[in-house]
């Protein structure tokens, strides 16, 4: 039996925003985790990763990764029935597929924006900081609450572009590319 691992949000954290200097090798074993593949099915598919196991119950210990299950106990959802019948291959993972975000509409555009260096009147920061904690608490349900404290001490613009480009990645391993793609979107002002 081989444990199969998966990123905490600790370990998502790591990735996306380097926070806890983690060493650029370990780094690499951490991103070859994820969640699905057994320790031994990891090793055979990265061999360049020396003493993969290992590394992994090190990073476990430190709280990058957890065991998400055992190899053995692995089981096909698909071929399950609810009491009603019904299968369950229409569900998957615990992170929504299509969540409803609300948000407040931002302001518009305006010039200043286009120039660099110009940072964002209080208001219309924290307008932007409050509509990307909405979204990151409707994407990231339970797990959203480390991210929302590095929202929050975003002071400038350029802080808060830094942070959402950083969210992105965490939104593309939680969830999904596309869900990370339009939460940027909403937010490609900042890049101004």
């Amino acid at each position: 039996m081989s444990n199969i691992y998966r990123q905490t949000l600790k370990g998502i954290d790591e990735i996306a925003f380097k926070s806890g200097n983690l060493p650029l090798r370990l780094v690499s074993y951490l991103l070859v985790v994820d969640g699905e593949a057994s320790v031994d099915q990891l090793a055979a598919r990265h061999q360049n990763l020396p003493s993969l196991q290992a590394v992994l119950q090190g990073l476990s210990g430190q709280g990058f990764i957890e065991v998400a299950g055992v190899a053995a106990n692995v089981v096909d959802i698909g071929q399950m029935r609810v009491s009603n019948g019904t299968s369950m291959s229409g569900f998957s993972g615990n992170a929504p597929q299509q969540s409803p975000l609300y948000y407040a509409s931002p302001p518009q555009q305006t010039q200043s924006y286009a120039q660099p260096g110009n940072s964002l009147s209080g208001g219309e920061l924290d307008l932007y900081k409050s509509n990307m904690i909405r979204d990151v608490s409707a994407l990231l349900a339970a797990d959203a609450a480390p991210v929302i404290n590095k929202i929050q001490a975003c002071r400038t613009r350029d802080d808060l572009f830094s942070t959402m480009m950083g969210i992105k990645k965490i939104i593309t391993i939680y969830a999904s590319r596309d869900a990370a793609e339009k939460f940027a979107s909403r937010y490609s002002v900042l890049s101004s």
